[in-house]
C-alpha cells in the first residue's frame, strides 16, 4: 500500500485537485483520492481497490462510459519511457468529456508504482473547439476558408471541384460591393444546398469556392453541376445573368499538383463561354 500517513504526503494526496489513481508493480489498484473517489461514488457502486485497470474494463464497472479516443501528446522534447501523457475522449451517460491524463512510474522504498493522474477539462477543451471551428469558417459565407483546405486530410477518394463565378467584377461596378456580398451568400446557400451534408464546402478566396466529396463518381459531380446551373436562375433573381465556370479532378497525391490541373481545366471551361 501506498503510505499516505506521511506529514507531508498525505495532505497533498488529499487535496490534490484532480483525480489520483496509485498501482502497485502488479499493477492493482492501491489507491485512489478522494476527488476520484467522489466522482465514481456517482457512477458505480463497486471497490475499485485491488483491481487492475483490465478487470475494471472487462467487468464492465462502468457500465455507462467508455472511451471513445486518444488524443497523444506531441511533445518537443523526448519523453521518458516511464510516463506518458494524453486527453482521453470518452462517452459517460452520453456526454462526452475530455480528461487530460499524465501516467508515470516511480520508486518508493524500492517498491515500484504507477500513478495516474487525470483532471476534467471538458469546458476547456470544448472552448477550444468552438474557437478552432470559429477559426476555420468564412465570415461572409458561413462556409469553411481556406485555412480548411490547407489542413485538409486527402485520400485516394478525395473529388476537388473548383467554382470560380464569372461576372463578379462586373458586380461589384455596377451594383455595389453590398451586392456583392449578398450574391457570395447567395452561392453559399446554393452550394451547401446542392452538396451532401458529409462533403466540405469551402470559400477559397475572392469568388472562388472548392468542394471536397470523398466519393470520386465523376457522373455524381457532373449532375451536381448541372443541378447548380439550374438553380441559380431562381436563386439569384436580379443576379440571374451571373454564371460559373469550374474545374474537377481526383487527388492526385499532390495537392498542388492537382490544383494545378483542376485551376486549367476551370479556364478551359471559362475560355469555351467566350
Amino acid at each position: 500500500m501506498v503510505n499516505a500517513d506521511n506529514e507531508y504526503l498525505a495532505p497533498f494526496l488529499a487535496g490534490f485537485p484532480g483525480f489520483l489513481c496509485v498501482r502497485n508493480k502488479e499493477h492493482r489498484i492501491v489507491f485512489i483520492n478522494e476527488n476520484l473517489k467522489h466522482w465514481l461514488n456517482f457512477h458505480t457502486n463497486v471497490d475499485l481497490l485491488g483491481m487492475t485497470y483490465e478487470e475494471v474494463m472487462s467487468t464492465n464497472v462502468l457500465s455507462s462510459c467508455f472511451i471513445t479516443y486518444v488524443y497523444h501528446h506531441n511533445f518537443a522534447t523526448d519523453v521518458s519511457e516511464h510516463s506518458s501523457a494524453n486527453v482521453i475522449e470518452c462517452k459517460l451517460k452520453g456526454n462526452t468529456l475530455y480528461f487530460d491524463v499524465i501516467e508515470f512510474e516511480t520508486i518508493i522504498n524500492t517498491d515500484t508504482f504507477y500513478y495516474t493522474v487525470a483532471k476534467d477539462i471538458t469546458d476547456l477543451y470544448s472552448e477550444k473547439e468552438q474557437f478552432q471551428h470559429i477559426s476555420l469558417i468564412d465570415d461572409l459565407s458561413g462556409l469553411y476558408n481556406k485555412r480548411f483546405f490547407n489542413n485538409y486530410y486527402f485520400t485516394n477518394n478525395s473529388s476537388i471541384i473548383l467554382i470560380d463565378l464569372d461576372n463578379f467584377k462586373h458586380v461589384n461596378d455596377e451594383y455595389g460591393h453590398v451586392k456583392g456580398d449578398e450574391l457570395i451568400q447567395k452561392f453559399a446557400s446554393l452550394l451547401r444546398s446542392t452538396f451532401r451534408s458529409e462533403d466540405s464546402v469551402i470559400r477559397y478566396g475572392g469568388d472562388e469556392f472548392v468542394i471536397i466529396t470523398e466519393n470520386n463518381n465523376s457522373s455524381a459531380i457532373k449532375n451536381r453541376i448541372k443541378l447548380i446551373n439550374e438553380k441559380i436562375s431562381n436563386a439569384f433573381g436580379d443576379l440571374s445573368f451571373v454564371s460559373f465556370s469550374y474545374g474537377t479532378e481526383n487527388y492526385q497525391g499532390d495537392i498542388v499538383k492537382t490544383m494545378n490541373i483542376i485551376d486549367k481545366k476551370m479556364y478551359e471551361n471559362k475560355k469555351a463561354k467566350l
